[in-house]
């Protein structure tokens, strides 16, 4: 019931959203434009083939992705599957499973959040991944993945997407195929840096580091669910379509996260690749499971949503929907500043920067005191109960900086300050004072264009905090002797900077330690 429950509420304020929301434009006669929670919905409405992927490389203009990604090893391996055998131990294929450790075949949206422990590199990142498992034929060995690797992305944000609901199953590719189907596809790695994407198994792979072929799965999920079913039907059209060109169909109309997931195995030298084959589901025979083997046509994979809320929300409004390559920079949730502004000395001592759309700063040591400038942040303090239970890492100032012209790297000072100023009214006459001991600095190292970094941790200064009972805590931003000006994103050029609650972790593998089936 407490799951059922979970689900409805998920599902009832998605949809509550997107129907109070959406405030849809005809365009040329085919595209509708709204919106869910503030998260624009694009949605097509005519003669789309709602099964066929998007191919960008046809669109007549570039796109501008956003992208995240997270690394998963192989958590453990069982004839499971909760998606479409719930409740029926050992009567699935034998499923590689990674993230969640606790996945069985009968794991609830409410088991994934209730045991959290995952092989993922980012702890607000509880869902379950699975696949099939992999048999070498020729030799009989059983072929454990070496990692799983899933990209969260938008591959065109004119088109925004939506975070998943609670809960949320999606599959990609058929167990029963016997041909190439769209969203799978077969990956040769060359190198570190990339490989050759077949839409067929080829027959063998070049070596990639000299003695090892490094072959992998590859998953394009749907990204364009009916906004309807938490989990795809057992026969009958799915739960999720992908996307056309960046638009969903009319059917399909909530555009979600595509995962685009990587399943790598390491084979020996000259291994051939026909024959590799994935496991099936097996025959019962009065009670005892035959297992069966198919060919890679056979592939897929599944998803069980079980991402903590802020980390998706923040990660689709912070990445998936700005042209942002956000690696593993996931926070378990992120508070952004309730003000910023900066102040200048000499002439511009009295003027107001409350709304600029980014703020300056330089030390301006030796200099005119125009040159001198610096930049104030002010945080709300979460209250200590929003966040003690949560396994966060460590907590920082993420902010979006660059130098201004200077292609010298150089170092920022962060240094505690009184909350007594006014984002509109703080001026260099007014301004609390900016000095003493730095609480945390961060490296500004040349990269040529403007990105969000961390600074050192903070937590010390959030948890003095919360000792006191202050609801804020205030920082001034300066640079070091080098007098290098550097410009730092704000609220009003919607690149604010935030608290930050670190999720990241190292990968782990503990299904490599699993005695082989």
């Amino acid at each position: 019931m407490e799951n059922s429950h979970i689900l409805f509420v998920s599902l009832n304020r998605v949809m509550m959203k997107y129907q109070a929301r959406k405030k849809l434009l005809l365009i040329s006669g085919s595209l509708l434009i709204g919106s869910v929670s503030g998260h624009a919905i694009a949605t097509v409405v005519a003669h789309q083939n709602s099964d066929k992927p998007t191919i960008n490389a046809q669109q007549k203009t570039p796109t501008k992705w956003g992208i995240f990604n997270v690394e998963c090893g192989l958590s453990h391996t069982l004839p499971d599957d909760p998606m479409m055998a719930f409740g029926l131990p050992g009567e699935s294929m034998v499923h590689d499973f990674y993230g969640n450790k606790e996945t069985d075949a009968f794991t609830t949206v409410g088991d994934l959040h209730a045991t959290p422990e995952t092989t993922c590199t980012s702890r607000a990142d509880s869902s379950a991944y699975w696949s099939p498992q992999m048999l070498n034929t020729s030799t009989g060995e059983i072929i454990k993945p070496s990692m799983m690797k899933t990209y969260y992305r938008n591959t065109d944000i004119r088109y925004p997407v939506v975070p998943f609901p609670a809960g949320l199953q999606l599959m990609i590719g058929e167990h029963e195929s016997t041909r190439s189907k769209p969203g799978v596809s077969y990956l040769c790695h060359i190198n570190k840096n990339g490989g050759t994407y077949y839409n067929d198994p080829p027959a063998s792979c070049p070596l990639y580091d000299g003695e090892n072929t490094l072959f992998s799965l590859s998953f394009s999920f749907p990204n364009c669910w009916d906004g309807k079913n938490i989990k795809p039907p057992h026969h009958g059209p799915r739960n999720a379509v992908h996307d056309i060109n960046g638009v969903c169909p009319s059917d399909y109309p909530v555009k979600i996260p595509q995962l685009q997931m990587n399943i790598g195995y390491h084979l020996p030298k000259n291994t051939d690749i026909s024959a590799l084959k994935l496991s099936m589901n097996p025959e019962m025979v009065k009670g005892q499971a035959i297992p069966k083997w198919g060919s890679l046509y056979t592939a897929h994979a599944d998803f069980f949503n079980g991402w903590k809320e802020d980390a998706i929300e923040y990660v689709v409004d912070n990445c998936l929907n700005q042209e942002r390559k956000c690696d593993k920079n996931i926070p378990f949730t992120a508070f952004p500043t309730s003000a910023d502004s900066y102040v200048r000395g000499g002439d511009y001592a009295t003027s107001r920067f409350g709304d600029a759309d980014s703020m300056l700063i330089k030390k301006g040591k030796g200099q005119s005191p125009e040159q001198q400038k610096v930049a104030y942040l002010k945080f709300n303090v979460p209250d200590k109960s929003v966040v003690e239970d949560l396994p966060y890492k460590d907590i920082y100032i993420h902010f979006y900086g660059a130098n201004v012209a200077s292609k010298e790297q150089h170092m920022l000072y962060f240094y505690e300050t009184s909350n007594d100023w006014d984002e509109y009214g703080i001026t260099q006459e007014n301004a609390p004072s900016c000095s003493g001991k730095w609480v945390a600095r961060s490296w500004m190292g040349w990269s040529g264009n403007a990105m969000y970094r961390n600074s050192e941790s903070i937590a010390n200064v959030v948890k003095a905090a919360w000792e006191k009972g202050q609801s804020e805590i205030s920082f001034c931003v300066n640079t070091d002797d080098k007098n290098i000006e550097t410009r730092l994103g704000s609220q009003e050029g919607s690149k604010p900077a935030f608290l930050y609650f670190e999720s990241k972790q190292d990968m782990t593998s503990p299904g490599w330690n699993e005695d082989k089936q």
